[in-house]
């Protein structure tokens, strides 16, 4: 009988988050015995996950004594694994034949940077299974009837409480005529010591349409109750994410917290915030974790009826079970050559998008032939408008950006498939198989010399490009994770090629340095410093050592990158003040 130890979190929301890698662990390994090691808060969650033999609760205690008393009652058994997420030393101090220790990554989202710990991409979504007593229960709590409209409008502190007198306001749009549950009974989720704050809205609701869980469940039941719910709308919180765990339509509502990192997970969750972005609210002078006044009174009760009603739309979309469109763009200048083989890779795809820029060859006639839906023609210097101007073209849920040079495989098909139909919205990094000629050069890229991964697949809305001409820089929205299937991507035909792209990235370089007033900032000394850095960095950190030759010259292009680039400003400025249309910039 295969043994697992599985150390997860203390608080709701985390532990929650990582049920998705547990009941991974269960469907992967049927057969197995799982011991849960988590905080006595969390310990009732993991009661009825499939799998789950045993829950250690660990009570805090003075100088680490609660790791102490765990390595105490796992110390006997032969581990078959270990997964830490909370990366102890304890799971080095015990017998196991492969352990998993979670690396903290702040850029991800907690769902993504969790999955990671066994490298599952796309990562499981968070799951909470409900045994049959606490669904019996929750059948009589929160009987047959209307529909049910599920809030939390209380949080673990005040600051991330939007305001009582808007949820009760939202309650009346939402279940009153005019709205997309009319006549719906409200349930109010809580826990005890959230009692009094949730009082003013357990009042407003007529005792008809009243469902009063505040302080009456533990996490199980809770969880049987969501099931039974239409629609959830609360705080950043443990029963949000709850919610969204169960299978919920679920609106997170955010404040002083990043829903870039703890949003609900899904394709049938959504969050909204205020015009403040979270660095915005924690960076302001007045801002005080300790205070209890909320730090949500930005976000309007139009704003959040709107995403409550945006999220429903999308919900009926989905009961339809009509998948999400898949767009592709394509940017091409004067590439006949390479857009047959890349279009025909991408007729997976609902649409397929083509911007030609200055293109003086056959490309829009290949373009149609390949069966291009949509082409646009025209003039644009600066790469980040014309990927724009692209984007703004997509009529699909989800876009993916493949250049001419680039070609999809099958599995990365269906694996793009598979993720838009789970994933709430945001974007996935898409990594790259680099060749120069025949030869497949893996690692090293970087820089401007390339990239081994990049942001290429993400929901409408949540990508854009910055006026830069090489690389332009990106504003993106939340990252869910890394596909495991990569591109092939035909960088450079020969060493040759690859020389002449380095002088034309060094130009646009250099126009940009001009441009921007940066080349007044820069030295010749502190570019030269730059060198062995930069080398030092595809060469070793990201193994360019393993491509022999080819690894070399990367290390060496991309440190000579930043100090031809400022030469050429520097030295020659009178050249380069003009756009350059025969820079083709970099696609992320």
């Amino acid at each position: 009988m295969r043994q697992i130890l599985f150390v997860t979190y203390n608080r709701i929301g985390d532990a929650v988050l990582s049920s998705g890698v547990l009941s991974w662990l269960a469907d992967r390994y049927p057969d197995a015995e799982i011991t849960v090691a988590c905080g006595p808060a969390t310990a009732t969650l993991f009661r009825d996950q499939p799998g789950v033999v045993r829950i250690i609760e660990m009570t805090k205690k003075k100088r680490a004594g609660h790791w102490w008393s765990l390595w105490k009652q796992t110390v006997g058994t032969r581990w078959d694994m270990v997964i830490d997420l909370r990366a102890s030393l304890i799971s080095y101090a015990l017998r196991a034949k492969s352990r998993h220790v979670l690396r903290q990554d702040t850029k991800l989202h907690r769902v993504p940077h969790i999955a990671t710990v066994l490298g599952l991409a796309p990562p499981p979504a968070p799951r909470l299974a409900t045994g049959e007593a606490a669904r019996a229960t929750a059948q009589q709590l929160v009987p047959d009837g209307s529909p049910i409209l599920a809030l939390g409008p209380t949080a673990n502190w005040a600051g991330k409480a939007w305001p009582t007198e808007r949820f009760i306001e939202l309650i009346e749009r939402v279940t009153g005529p005019s709205g997309f549950l009319p006549d719906a009974r409200v349930m109010i989720i809580g826990a005890a010591a959230e009692r009094d704050a949730a009082l003013p809205v357990i009042e407003a609701i007529p005792p008809e349409r009243r469902i009063d869980l505040v302080g009456k469940t533990d996490l199980p039941l809770t969880a049987a109750c969501l099931e039974r719910a239409d629609f959830y709308i609360g705080n950043d919180s443990g029963p949000m994410h709850m919610a969204a765990a169960v299978g919920l339509p679920t609106l997170g509502l955010f404040g002083p917290s990043p829903e870039a990192r703890y949003g609900p997970w899904g394709a049938r969750c959504a969050s909204i915030r205020g015009p403040r972005s979270f660095e915005e609210i924690i960076s302001d002078p007045a801002y005080d974790f300790r205070s209890t006044k909320s730090e949500m009174t930005d976000l309007t009760l139009d704003a959040a009826f709107e995403a409550a009603q945006a999220l429903d739309a999308k919900i009926q979309m989905l009961a339809q079970s009509t998948p999400p469109r898949i767009s592709t763009l394509t940017v091409a200048h004067n590439e006949a050559h390479n857009l047959k083989a890349c279009l025909e890779a991408l007729a997976f795809a609902d649409e397929r998008v083509v911007v030609l820029d200055r293109c003086m060859d056959k490309s829009k006639e290949v373009a149609l032939a390949a069966g291009a839906d949509t082409i646009i023609e025209g003039e644009w210097p600066i790469e980040g408008d014309r990927r724009n101007a692209g984007i703004a073209a997509c009529k699909g849920d989800w876009i993916l950006e493949v250049d001419a040079d680039e070609r999809v495989p099958a599995d990365l098909a269906r694996e793009i498939g598979a993720v838009t139909l789970t994933s709430p919205e945001g974007y996935y990094l898409v990594q790259f198989d680099n060749y120069v000629g025949k030869t497949r050069v893996r690692y090293g890229w970087g820089a401007y010399i390339g990239a081994s991964a990049a942001p290429r697949l993400f929901a409408r809305g949540t990508k854009s490009w910055g006026r830069q001409r090489v690389h332009p820089s990106l504003d993106l929205g939340t990252r869910l994770g890394m596909l495991s299937t990569r591109v092939d991507h035909l960088v450079d035909d020969n060493i040759t090629d690859m020389l002449a792209r380095f002088d034309r990235y060094t130009t646009g370089n250099a126009r940009d340095l001009i441009a921007s007033g940066r080349v007044e900032k820069e030295s010749l000394r502190r570019n030269i410093r730059r060198i062995p850095s930069r080398f030092y960095k595809a060469y070793v950190r990201r193994k360019g050592y393993r491509e022999g030759g080819y690894g070399f010259l990367v290390g060496v292009l991309a440190g000579l990158y930043p100090i031809v680039s400022y030469l050429k400003a520097a030295l020659e400025p009178e050249r380069y003040t003009e756009p350059d249309d025969s820079v083709e910039g970099g696609g992320q």
